[in-house]
């Protein structure tokens, strides 16, 4: 981890650097351990620098043998080694051991398609002096941040939205279509920030600007869904197993100390069990608890620890009311964008309490959103496959579904199973998807703010991407949504409460060869009957206990609902009944009340609570 900043004047006027300092203050905290800049007359490139366990992590910017192309780079190359090799060969000099200098080298020698070798995690900046132009890339999942904006004479670039917004020509204005999207859906889509005229660089993607106006975005790698084919579940664990093996190996390779995020689930111990194999001596595993015990899962960490043979740390959540807005301002303030996680304020917790054992984390993130492990994709599922035995009058297999729905829901969701029995697979997708549906988004949003998105929904927007996606199926439709969308968001989360410590996060799940041979799977590979997850399930077996496997998981939740009922209710609804916030003239008064209300009387719709309570502290954060 460390973080890039930079400018491309397209007026050709040099780069100061006043200019370029301004933007990179602001996120010094991701390279606490250095920091340079490189000025190329229109161009310049800044680098703060986190100094980690490692050999290949060197200071930068870092330039091509004749100094005509200039590298800043926020990220890990991890296959460098193999890949300097074949560079060396064919007569490419290096000027030191760091291994994101074989960027500057695979750029000399293959062009624009220069990343489809590289597996790594990165966001970076390129300057070709020779050309006069500007590469931004990122790597294929989203592991690593970029953000751009262009002004009247400018291309600004970041790691992190607080960069771009340092230049005075950047205004702050709310992006209403972002901002349906978010409470619509908690995310924002792939590409969008919540900030007007900032765009995210999107995942698997180059950016090319130059300096006489040139600007188009190429795609260089994007997941493709084959269709589903037989399977033998002997080959696939194995094969699974050796992939996740390797990305283990490759991101944990010369790291000591090294930790992991370990939460008692399937995905961290599996992460866990595989570094232990390699050298348990020098892992530590870290996780957060809390006071209320049907949140509370340290004990199977502990557990998951223990069998793996390493040693574990662990830290109590719990937010105090006195400090908590100014807590939660300061951590959305590293976040940048207003989030839905119950995670956000947990995460800054671990991630401050990491930073004191090691400088580099390897976590579980994306095996939910690859191998369907969230309930919404069993749910459409069995929809789908309800509305089309009804269809081919098959009552047999309708009735099979509404015992499975009924067996592991229990009774309240089979009404919906037949009010939806006419809608589509993305309509029943879309439904399941939403934190706000549409008919509750009327009744929040102010009469302005619906005039304001001119017309645009989220809800349509969704179906869009869900029809286009390179997929088949229901199932494998949502999870390439998810990745493409969701993941890049969750990621963001997991970069910046570990930035905010000098911590560096990686994630073995999303090496793009787990993410292609998770595409290549068919759904009942991923999901057999109501078991999620099912091949990584089988690919524990054996090697973890059968309780980490098979026992019911929550994900890195919080226990939001107790706290907003609890020790935080009078803080949240004094912020958000507040002047202040009704005066922005966002939601329907009363429409907003009847939410808060709902919940503190029944704790129903705590996650619409929490979005509210988080956009308004963004909002205060950013925007006031």
């Amino acid at each position: 981890m460390s973080g890039i900043a930079g400018i491309l004047k397209t007026s050709g006027e040099p780069v100061t650097s006043e200019e370029l300092s301004r933007l990179h203050a602001p996120i010094a905290h991701r390279g606490p351990d250095g920091e340079a800049e490189v000025i190329r007359g229109a161009a310049g490139l800044a680098h703060r620098f986190l100094k980690i366990p490692s050999a290949v992590s060197v200071p930068q910017p870092l330039s091509s043998e004749d100094g005509s192309i200039t590298l800043v780079c926020d990220g890990r190359v991890y296959n460098h080694a193999q890949l300097r090799s074949a560079l060396e060969a064919k007569g490419h000099r290096f000027s030191g051991p760091g291994d994101v200098e074989v960027l500057i080298h695979l750029y000399e020698e293959e062009g624009e398609r220069f990343l489809e070798r590289v597996n790594g995690m990165y966001g970076f900046a390129l300057w070709d002096d020779r050309r006069r132009r500007l590469l931004l890339g990122r790597d294929r999942i989203g592991v690593k941040p970029l953000y751009y904006t262009r002004t009247a004479d400018r291309l600004l670039f970041g790691s992190e939205i607080k960069a771009v917004l340092a230049d005075p020509a950047v205004k702050r204005r709310v992006n209403f279509r972002a901002m349906s999207d978010f409470f619509g859906l908690s995310y924002i889509f792939d590409g969008e920030t919540i900030f007007d005229d900032v765009m995210a660089l999107p995942p698997g993607c180059i950016y090319i600007a130059s300096a006489d106006g040139e600007n188009r975005l190429e795609r260089y790698w994007d997941m493709d869904f084959a269709p589903d084919h037989p399977w033998d579940e002997a080959q696939l664990v194995e094969q699974g197993r050796a992939i996740l093996k390797e990305a283990v190996e490759l991101e944990a390779a010369d790291v000591k100390p090294l930790g992991i995020h370990l939460s008692g689930g399937i995905d961290s111990s599996f992460i866990t069990s595989l570094a232990a194999d390699m050298d348990r001596d020098r892992l530590i595993t870290l996780s957060a608890g809390f006071r209320e015990q049907d949140y509370d899962e340290r004990n199977y960490a502990l557990m998951a620890a223990e069998k793996a043979g390493v040693v574990h740390k662990t830290v109590e959540v719990y937010p105090d009311p006195e400090t908590f807005t100014d807590t939660m301002k300061t951590v959305i303030w590293h976040v940048d964008e207003p989030t839905v996680s119950p995670g956000i304020h947990s995460f800054y917790v671990l991630n401050e309490f990491t930073a004191r054992f090691v400088k580099v984390i390897l976590g579980g993130q994306g095996s939910n959103e690859l191998l369907a492990g969230y309930n919404r994709y069993i749910m459409s599922q069995i929809a789908d496959r309800f509305s089309e035995a009804l269809k081919r009058l098959r009552l047999a297999m309708a009735i099979a579904e509404v015992r499975e729905m009924k067996d592991f829901y229990g009774p309240k969701p089979l009404k919906r199973l037949f009010l939806e029995v006419g809608k589509s697979s993305g309509q029943r997708a879309l439904r399941v998807a939403s934190t706000f549906a549409p008919h509750e988004k009327e009744k929040l949003f102010s009469a302005r703010l619906k005039q304001d998105l001119g017309g645009y929904t989220t809800e349509e927007h969704y179906l869009n991407g869900f029809a286009s996606a390179p997929a088949a199926t229901t199932i494998d439709r949502m999870m390439y949504l998810d990745m493409k969308n969701m993941m890049p968001n969750m990621l963001r989360i997991l970069d910046r409460t570990c930035s905010a410590f000098g911590v560096e996060a990686r994630t073995p799940f999303l090496d793009h060869h787990f993410v292609e041979f998770a595409c290549s799977l068919s759904d009942d590979a991923v999901l057999k009957g109501t078991e999620s997850k099912y091949i990584l399930k089988k690919m524990g077996e054996g090697i973890l206990k059968h309780d980490t496997i098979y026992r019911d998981k929550s994900g890195f939740a919080a226990p939001v609902t107790p706290w907003l009922q609890g020790h935080l209710k009078r803080e949240a609804r004094d912020i958000l009944l507040s002047e202040q916030a009704l005066s922005r003239g966002y939601f329907d008064v009363p429409g907003l009340k009847s939410f808060i209300e709902r919940h503190e009387r029944t704790g129903k719709g705590v996650w619409q609570v929490w979005m509210l309570l988080i956009f308004e502290l963004w909002h205060r954060s950013f925007i006031d």
